[in-house]
This record gives C-alpha cells, sequence and structure tokens, in this order.
C-alpha cells in the first residue's frame, strides 16, 4: 500500500476541527480515528504531525467540556509537554492554535490569566485566520475570559463579533447560546439586568431543542442566578434547582457552582435548613470535581452565615482569591460580608470590607494591565 500524501490528512484534520467546533462527538471520533489510520501510512512532515497533536488537545477540550468524567483516555498536561518540547518550530498558524488551544485549556482549569496571556499571543497571529468561524471562536473564547474577569466593555465588543459570524452560519447553536449567556452576564455587570433576562430566555429555548444536557443546565443555571438578583426568589430557586437536578444527574462539574448559588439564595431567605442541606451537597460536590475554587467558596458561606462571621476563615477565603486574581469574587463577598457585619452593628469592621470592596473594583478597573496599546 502506497504512502498517503501529507496534504490529503491534512484536510482530513481540518474536517475533523470542524466537527469539533460544532460539538459533533460522533463525527469527530470517526475523523480521529480515519486520520490516525491514515498517519502511520503518511509521508513524513513533522509540521502535520504537530497540527494532529494540536488537534488531539483540541478534540479532548471538547471532551472535556461535554462530559469530562466519561472521556479521559489520556493526560491533556501530557500532551501539551509533548507539543512544547517539540524541536520544530512552528508555522504562523500552527503557532496561533498553540496560543489558543493552550489558553482554552487554561480557562478550563480556572486560570484565568494565564488564559488571557495566550490568547494574547494568538491574537497577534490573527490576521492569518481566514475562516470566519475560527475568529468567532476566537472572539468567544475571549469574551468569555474577559466577562470572567469583569472587563464588562472588551467582553461585549469579542463577544457580538463572535456572535454576527456564528448567526451567519448553521450547525452553530451551542455557540450561539453560550454568545448569549456572555451577553446576558455582561448585561447584568452593567446593572441592566432587565437587559439580560430576553437573552437568557432565548437560550433556554435554544438550549431545548438540543440533546446537550450541560448547555441545557447552564441555560437554567443563568435564567436562575438572573431572576435571583431582579429579586424573583421563588423562580430562581426553582430554576437553580433543576440546574442542579440535571448537572447532578449528569455528572457535570458545573455542579458546584450551581448548588454555592443556591445555597447563598436560601441562606438570604433566611431557609437555613434547606440552605445547610444544599451547603453540605456543595461541599462533596466540590471535592468529587477537584474543584478548589469551590471548595473555598463554600467554607466562606460557612464561615459567614453557619459560624456567625468566622474572620478567619473569611480572610483565608480572600487571600486564596487574591492569589488566583478572582476579583471579581473578592467584590462579592466583600460586599455580603460589610453586609453582614453592618447588620450586627460592627461599623468599624464593615468599613474595613467596604474598602476591600473598592481595592477589588479598582483591581478590576485597571484590569492587571491586560492590554498593549
Amino acid at each position: 500500500m502506497g504512502k498517503v500524501l501529507s496534504s490529503h490528512v491534512g484536510m482530513k484534520i481540518n474536517e475533523w476541527y470542524r466537527m469539533i467546533r460544532q460539538f459533533s462527538v460522533p463525527d469527530a471520533e470517526i475523523l480521529k480515528a480515519e486520520v490516525e489510520a491514515e498517519i502511520e501510512r503518511m509521508e513524513e512532515d513533522q509540521h502535520l504531525l504537530i497540527y494532529y497533536q494540536l488537534m488531539c488537545f483540541r478534540h479532548q477540550i471538547m471532551l472535556d467540556y461535554i462530559h469530562p468524567s466519561k472521556y479521559q483516555p489520556f493526560s491533556v498536561s501530557n500532551l501539551v509537554d509533548k507539543i512544547e518540547n517539540s524541536n520544530h518550530e512552528l508555522s504562523d498558524m500552527l503557532h496561533y492554535y498553540h496560543a489558543f488551544f493552550r489558553g482554552m485549556h487554561e480557562f478550563s482549569q480556572k486560570e484565568y490569566l494565564e488564559a488571557v496571556k495566550y490568547y494574547r499571543v494568538a491574537e497577534k497571529q490573527l490576521s492569518m485566520v481566514f475562516d470566519d468561524i475560527e475568529q468567532a471562536e476566537f472572539h468567544f473564547k475571549v469574551a468569555e475570559a474577559y466577562y470572567i474577569m469583569k472587563q464588562t466593555h472588551v467582553s461585549m465588543h469579542h463577544i457580538l463579533k463572535a456572535l454576527e459570524i456564528y448567526d451567519q452560519h448553521d450547525a452553530y447553536a451551542i455557540r450561539i447560546i453560550q454568545c448569549l449567556f456572555v451577553i446576558s452576564g455582561n448585561y447584568q455587570d452593567l446593572k441592566r439586568k432587565d437587559r439580560a433576562l430576553p437573552h437568557l430566555k432565548k437560550a433556554k429555548q435554544l438550549a431545548s431543542q438540543i440533546d446537550h444536557p450541560r448547555i441545557y443546565s447552564s441555560a437554567l443555571y443563568n435564567l436562575g442566578k438572573c431572576y435571583g438578583e431582579l429579586g424573583y426568589l421563588k423562580e430562581a430557586e426553582r430554576y437553580l434547582t433543576e440546574s442542579a437536578d440535571l448537572a447532578r444527574k449528569e455528572v457535570l462539574p458545573t455542579l458546584p457552582h450551581t448548588l454555592y448559588t443556591l445555597a447563598k439564595l436560601l441562606f438570604r431567605q433566611n431557609e437555613q435548613a434547606h440552605a445547610l442541606r444544599i451547603l453540605e451537597d456543595g461541599k462533596l460536590a466540590a471535592k468529587k470535581h477537584e474543584d478548589q475554587l469551590f471548595c473555598h467558596m463554600f467554607e466562606y458561606l460557612d464561615a459567614l452565615y453557619v459560624q456567625g462571621i468566622n474572620e478567619e476563615q473569611l480572610q483565608k477565603t480572600i487571600d486564596y482569591l487574591e492569589k488566583l486574581s478572582l476579583y471579581s469574587y473578592i467584590e462579592d463577598i466583600s460586599l455580603e460580608i460589610a453586609t453582614a457585619l453592618e447588620a450586627s452593628q460592627q461599623y468599624q469592621k464593615s468599613n474595613q470590607y467596604y474598602q476591600k470592596l473598592l481595592w477589588a473594583q479598582n483591581q478590576i478597573q485597571e484590569g492587571e494591565c491586560l492590554y498593549e496599546f
């Protein structure tokens, strides 16, 4: 049997990547297997082998998003090491893919500053990217990261660019739903929750039409969170509970975050017994999913609502968040702590946390010098 042309394998990898971006797992798995069979008979091409390794990396990121407990055939960190320790210089496009995919991986690990660092490297090669869907992918992922870091206007700029492209193509329903999540989240950060709600209702309606438990659970979560912030507490509790039930059934890594938001809502409604049950469920879920962030956040809830404002534990949580530069979390919990201390007439201590809130807001506005203008 003769050698397979590397150009033929390259075209098949491109098709594999198209299925990955559409979250079409069966098609992606078939194409991956075909590529691997043909690589065994392919003429030598080191650049294409690196492209294949990068696509394996991106394939695993897709699988980890859909159902991380189900798809774990190999270590992503080992694959990263293999790519980065290659002796071959990367072409502009491979350099772009490496930086972009590495940023996606860091984001999935909640290393948001690291993710943005790699996205900025990828952005320098973006002029080499002529595929409009790939342009949309880049803008979506950057918007997602900046949303988490409360760089709201930067996030909104990128997410609208992404949505404009996705809307022109079929087969990208999941990305359109995720864009609506980010848009609504940005509106909530801009204190325009009234403008956030219609996008979330549309996202839920779209999510109900596809067979994707994680995206539907996220739609329920975001709707519940928004209702809570609008003061519709029973609606919020209903949607958050539905989201948690689905996340538990499907063993989704979003469960700790959902239970955290639900527990906080219940504590605020003085439903102490119910809140305590959700808090304990959340602690177990965070440990099961090895989610260090929410292990700390549940300890925070315990310290504030159960232990009667345990300042030592509260400070441990703030120190942890500060180490990760998660200033939006510091902003939120500083306000909650300050409000609780004020309610118990501890005005001097309350003022210290209001000062911490202002400090966190300043850090968010400075953006950790993320821009190179």
